[in-house]
């Protein structure tokens, strides 16, 4: 198995309409796959176009740093892809008619530390270290859990070749 990282680095991600789905469990489980194509369908049905990332932010217990990625029971994710101009109501009423608990929510404006992971996401851990170490040796703190940011889609991608930002958010530590 080959896998590369990028070096990290710090971006500002401006605010932005997502639609989302919040759940626990692994990336294995039939609920984190129904809250994906209900995504993607909501976002169809309110006319979104185009090949758009899904975004997944995951945490687990109360300390940002101790993320198992062995113990995929124990997280709690929110899936998210960017939403189309729609109202709230209309979000719930495409939501409705899948039958998904997908909401509109408006993400705050923050500053992200991002590494690019190339490989499988079993093997993300040195990836996830090495974010880590940035944020702390650039004297930044984490303020909730981490992000992965799919570019590839493991569907038609071999595991090899998947590409996966992983980012946290950061701020100075006072």
């Amino acid at each position: 198995m080959t896998t590369s990282t990028t070096a990290p680095e710090l971006l500002d991600i401006p605010a932005r309409d997502l639609l989302t789905v919040d759940g626990t469990g692994g990336p294995e489980t039939d609920g984190f796959g129904r809250a994906i194509r209900a995504l993607f369908a909501v976002r169809a049905a309110l006319g979104g176009t185009g090949d758009v990332p899904l975004e997944g932010t995951y945490t687990q217990g109360d300390d940002l740093h101790g993320f198992d990625l062995d113990a995929p029971d124990g997280w709690h994710w929110r899936l998210a892809v960017p939403a189309p101009s729609a109202s709230a109501a209309a979000v719930a009423t495409a939501a409705e008619r899948f039958g998904a608990p997908v909401h509109l929510r408006r993400s705050r404006a923050q500053r992200v530390a991002r590494v690019l992971h190339v490989g499988p996401y079993s093997a993300e851990r040195p990836a996830l270290a090495a974010l880590y170490g940035f944020v702390a040796a650039q004297g930044l703190v984490p303020t909730d859990g981490h992000t992965e940011v799919y570019l590839s889609d493991p569907a038609t991608v071999p595991a090899e070749q998947l590409r996966t930002y992983l980012q946290v958010p950061v701020m100075m530590v006072r």
